[in-house]
């Protein structure tokens, strides 16, 4: 493809993908029928592939049509970026950072006083905040759709991106204050597994590691509830009807409150090692630069993984 297509015709093939009917993606960006069939004629030509597979019903889009619309989809995004950049710039700004966290990092953490922090400090940048999963954050970043991310994953990162320390945090598996687990100061996490539990769709991410601890004890996690929120979590615990397993910076605050005790999962993945990741080369100068270098050297306002709450 020697020229990138316009952005017009990128919106237009992103809404026909859908839609899944370029008829109907033409209605939409108000676009004649068929101009908008020639423009996609015309980029399946500069792509030198079919982008669509074209049915009575409408379109799907081939693996190279996917392909495509991925990489579409961080070129708008990018757009939207440079946009949203230029327009601080007008207001009188310093330009934006795109910071993408899970939810254990901004909620169990001290993420958000160090962001207040930074506004003090340089009041004419937006940190553009928006929580995901630690997966999505990584495949954001690696294609361009965000400057930094604080992820909790103990997975190997990514090529294309480079990773450094922030926090720590330790799971705990927390339970009401007359649960037979009440009074352990530690707990094998196959002893957890002999109790119901409580998914939090809000922290998708830690389910997923909870699975893959237990498929390795040959064992499956018994959810007896799914909430969306950690503190629906936190109440049906400490009302005795299930254990859930959570970061212990996340439970502290209620702990007393609601009765809760929080007992050490005595696995090497219950401590998980939270990091700042960028794209290979480091972060390029300017207001990304200024933020990942207060995230990372400003001293921390807890004290690391805490002990059972």
């Amino acid at each position: 493809m020697t020229t990138p297509p316009d952005w017009i015709t990128l919106r237009l093939f992103l809404t026909a993908i859908e839609l899944g009917s370029i008829a109907k993606a033409a209605d939409r960006c108000g676009i004649a029928n068929s101009a908008a069939a020639k423009r996609i004629q015309l980029l399946e030509a500069q792509a030198r592939t079919a982008l669509v597979e074209r049915h009575a019903r409408g379109i799907i889009p081939t693996a190279a049509g996917e392909s495509f619309a991925r990489h579409a989809r961080g070129l708008i995004d990018l757009a939207r970026h440079l946009e949203d950049e230029m327009d601080a710039f007008a207001a009188g700004g310093a330009g934006t950072v795109r910071l993408l966290a899970t939810a254990s990092c901004i909620g169990g953490h001290d993420l958000a006083d160090l962001l207040a922090g930074f506004a003090r400090l340089h009041p004419r940048i937006l940190v553009d905040l928006r929580e995901l999963t630690s997966a999505v954050i990584l495949q954001d970043l690696i294609e361009g759709r965000a400057d930094l991310g604080i992820v909790t994953t103990n997975a190997r990162i990514p090529v294309g991106l480079e990773a450094q320390p922030w926090r720590e945090d330790r799971l705990l598996a927390i339970v009401s204050a007359d649960h037979p687990l009440a009074g352990r100061k530690s707990v094998k996490f196959s002893e957890v597994l002999e109790h119901p539990l409580v998914d939090v769709l809000e922290i998708g991410a830690l389910s997923l590691l909870l699975a893959e601890a237990a498929q390795a004890l040959g064992r499956k996690p018994y959810y007896r509830y799914h909430v969306t929120s950690m503190d629906a979590a936190r109440r049906l615990v400490a009302a005795g009807l299930a254990v859930n397993v959570m970061p212990d910076h996340m439970i502290a605050p209620y702990a007393e409150n609601l009765g809760l005790r929080g007992i050490l999962i005595d696995e090497p993945w219950s401590l998980r090692r939270l990091r700042l990741v960028s794209r290979v080369g480091g972060v390029s100068p300017g207001p990304a630069r200024l933020l990942a270098d207060h995230l990372l050297n400003a001293p921390t306002t807890s004290a690391g993984p805490s002990s059972p709450a």
